[in-house]
């Protein structure tokens, strides 16, 4: 999926920072980055998102700070339940630079530079520190430009650079290697799995998808997201037994056989290389 860079506070009155609420019927697909940072709170909706080379679920009442430049989308999942109401979330725009340079007339801002350069990694709140930002970032998107919308971007940055109740998203060294020209092979590919990964996804189909034969498009793959075609369909497929194990509904040997993989032995090896832990243990924690 090509990341598009857009630029999201040209053209706005206020250059520094910009808020906004969104309610469609599905969230935009397009895979895109931009200079400015992304907090987003998700209201309403579930599926799938990307951030730099991370796969991962999401769901409502996730908190995340997206820094500058670091790719990112959010997938509806094709047949959710919850596409028969809006998908709903908030979101706050700071453009690091600018904000740094303004701040810096007033007070030493190295503190929030050095926050601002960990959040190229991706950050997801949690405890005491997400409920704050939630309350905050609901407060500043329905409050007017001015004065008081200034305060609450202060205290929001004040909140963030002094908790550790967050956790990185992207790996430690993962770098933004797309670029505003990157052509559009890998973006009908990542539809392709998001929308097939219960099934047989053969290399052959998505190469020909890309118009590249099955080495070029596996080198083109990995050079954009800095892992293999097959780790990405594994780490779609484990995020969607993540959510399966969650709703408790079937068992484990049902929901691997359901999410993709041929044998039981094979999901359990996949599912402890991307989450650290057992299918097994993975349910206990989360249903405990």
């Amino acid at each position: 999926m090509k990341p598009v860079f857009a630029k999201i506070l040209e053209g706005s009155e206020i250059k520094t920072f910009a808020t906004k609420e969104v309610n469609r019927p599905i969230f935009s697909t397009e895979f895109h980055f931009h200079s400015a940072c992304q907090m987003t709170y998700i209201v309403q909706s579930e599926g799938k998102r990307i951030i730099g080379d991370n796969v991962d679920r999401f769901l409502p009442d996730e908190l995340t700070f997206i820094g500058s430049d670091l790719p990112h989308v959010w997938h509806n999942d094709q047949n959710s339940d919850l596409l028969v109401e809006e998908a709903k979330s908030l979101a706050l725009y700071i453009e690091p630079s600018l904000t740094i340079e303004t701040l810096g007339q007033f007070f030493n801002s190295h503190k929030i530079d050095a926050f601002f350069n960990l959040s190229k990694r991706g950050l997801i709140f949690y405890g005491k520190t997400k409920r704050e930002l939630k309350s905050k970032l609901l407060e500043i998107v329905r409050t007017p430009y001015g004065p008081q919308k200034t305060i609450l971007l202060l205290e929001i940055l004040d909140t963030m650079v002094n908790t550790d109740e967050f956790e990185c998203i992207s790996s430690v060294g993962y770098t933004n290697n797309y670029n505003p020209v990157d052509n559009n092979k890998i973006e009908k590919v990542f539809k392709h799995v998001f929308d097939n990964y219960a099934k047989e996804i053969l290399l052959s189909d998505v190469s020909d998808m890309s118009n590249m034969s099955k080495h070029a498009f596996c080198r083109y793959f990995k050079t954009r997201t800095q892992k293999t075609f097959i780790q990405f369909v594994n780490e779609v497929r484990i995020s969607e037994a993540c959510k399966m194990i969650t709703e408790n509904k079937l068992q484990i040997t049902n929901i691997a056989y359901e999410c993709g993989f041929n044998s039981l032995s094979n999901f359990n090896k996949i599912f402890k290389s991307v989450k650290g832990i057992t299918p097994s243990e993975f349910k206990s924690q989360v249903l405990r």
